[in-house]
């Protein structure tokens, strides 16, 4: 996709008019209408503020082979570590869930064969902190992102 029909395509899904982006960019909104047609590029600091307003790279905007800022390929590889990063720390939440849950388990059965009441209260606490955390530890796992 070229220049022009980024430019389009952003303005619109912004749902701004020539003129209100010729304002925001403080150019006529003739300068906006040449750079739509191709009859015009924008400068280097018109390029940097569109990439701003429009929330994308000047990557982007520049190399007409990209379709989306995830076309780049350095923003592809911070995607995937990204993801990567997610997994791994989901994964950690969910043994980390599980760990509580078996510590609970234990907890109870020291309620079960408690035989003091001081062996009776550390048991019910502990059981409660493993509640807790174990509770924390699946809500973290299931959350979206």
């Amino acid at each position: 996709m070229k220049l022009p029909d980024k430019i389009i395509k952003h303005r619109k899904a912004n749902g701004w008019s020539q003129e209100d982006f010729a304002e925001k960019l403080n150019v006529s909104r003739q300068a906006i209408s040449r750079w739509e047609n191709g009859t015009a590029l924008p400068d280097a600091q018109n390029i940097l503020q569109i990439s701003k307003l429009f929330h994308v790279t000047t990557d982007y905007l520049l190399n007409d082979d990209y379709e989306s800022d995830s076309d780049i390929p350095a923003v592809q590889s911070e995607t995937k570590k990204t993801e990567d990063l997610i997994s791994k720390k989901k994964r950690l939440h969910l043994i980390a869930a599980i760990g509580f849950t078996i510590s609970w388990f234990c907890s109870l059965m020291g309620v079960v064969n408690s035989v003091t009441d001081i062996q009776l209260g550390l048991s019910c606490f502990t059981m409660t902190l493993c509640v807790g955390n174990a509770i924390a530890q699946f809500v973290l796992y299931f959350k979206k992102r």
